[in-house]
């Protein structure tokens, strides 16, 4: 269990470690304590290597620590603002949360970014959302398709200063990597994202054998709540479908949930924790551990579908739990008319 702490991020800090060193950050490297790593173990892109050169001054214990405090805070400090709750219990009850936490993983930063550029966007703060949509497709399988769907609206609404400010902001990154490192790095990411894809459990939520399912919870949970809302089902089917089929991926549904469904109730959560518990696998077959996988993220998708328990006097006693109050009355998604939109283009409010 000591191992699994913050391993993807002892690793990550591993290969930028590497590449200070002058070596090649997608190859195989051994870190200090002796830990071994083979071609394609580090996939980010090459602009995460002078993100993450400042935290190479610090352990990694230390680094990885702050790195998902931040990721915490500005989870919590979202969902507040989109839903008037307390979700920090999110993290703990939802089994793909902690466990992304956990292993020190990236993706729920990633998606804190997204939602905070969406945030910015609707806001009409043009260069913050720009800078947080290059930043957050740092991380493109869990973000690309919902912020595609941002930069299109903003072509399409001709806000020019916001794609100026996004590909300013790339040119840096991708370019200053380039400058820093040299041409060399992009053809060793290739490389390195060819190993890396070998090692995959390379099949998407999707597919059998609880795929299908999975799939009609979600167009049910769409149909429901979140028919008016492109962005967010963007969200939701770049969840579905990106082709790695462990479960910290499925973070992006404790926001499409936290979104569509204000009220949701908390009982489906801790269903995550009893799948594992009580479906123990006796043959570890490839079918076996997608269908595991696949169970325990459904019960994200319940939460925004089942009913909340009738508890009146925990809701009394305990307002930030329960989503009612009117100052924090998150809209509805179903209908344009009553959704946070910008004042133009088709996402506009109807008249």
């Amino acid at each position: 269990m000591q191992e699994l702490w913050f391993s993807d991020w002892r690793s990550l800090m591993g290969a930028v470690l590497h590449w200070l060193a002058g070596g090649d950050p997608y190859g195989a490297f051994t870190m200090a304590g002796g830990m071994a790593y083979k071609a394609g173990w580090y996939a980010y892109p090459p602009p995460t290597l002078l993100l993450a050169a400042p935290l190479a001054l610090l352990p990694w214990q230390l680094s990885g620590l702050l790195v998902q405090l931040l990721a915490i805070v500005g989870f919590e400090r979202w969902a507040r603002r989109s839903s008037g709750r307390m979700v920090l219990p999110w993290l703990i009850l939802w089994l793909p949360l902690l466990q992304g936490l956990f292993i020190g993983q990236t993706t729920l930063l990633a998606l804190v970014a997204l939602m905070l550029a969406e945030e910015s966007f609707r806001a009409g703060r043009d260069r913050r959302a720009a800078l947080l949509l290059a930043l957050c497709l740092l991380k493109p399988q869990a973000t690309i398709l919902a912020a595609s769907w941002l930069l299109g609206l903003a072509l399409w609404q001709r806000r020019w200063r916001l794609l100026a400010s996004f590909g300013a902001v790339c040119l840096l990154l991708w370019g200053g990597a380039a400058l820093v490192a040299g041409p060399a790095i992009y053809l060793q990411w290739y490389e390195g994202l060819n190993a890396y894809r070998v090692a995959l459990p390379d099949r998407p939520l999707l597919a059998p054998p609880f795929g299908p399912l999975l799939g009609l919870l979600a167009l049910g949970f769409w149909w429901r709540a979140g028919r008016g809302d492109h962005f967010a089902a963007f969200l939701l089917l770049n969840t579905l479908i990106y082709p790695l089929s462990v479960v910290y991926i499925a973070v992006g549904l404790a926001f499409v949930v936290i979104r569509w469904r204000p009220d949701w109730p908390w009982y489906p959560l801790l269903l995550s924790w009893t799948i594992p518990a009580v479906f123990i696998l006796g043959e570890r077959t490839a079918d076996s551990i997608a269908g595991l996988t696949q169970a325990i993220i459904a019960t994200g998708l319940l939460a925004g579908l089942l009913p909340r328990l009738p508890l009146p006097r925990l809701a009394t006693r305990w307002p930030l739990g329960t989503g009612s109050s009117a100052a924090h009355a998150a809209p509805c998604y179903n209908t344009h008319d009553e959704r946070p939109a910008i004042a133009r283009g088709p996402d506009g409010p109807r008249a």
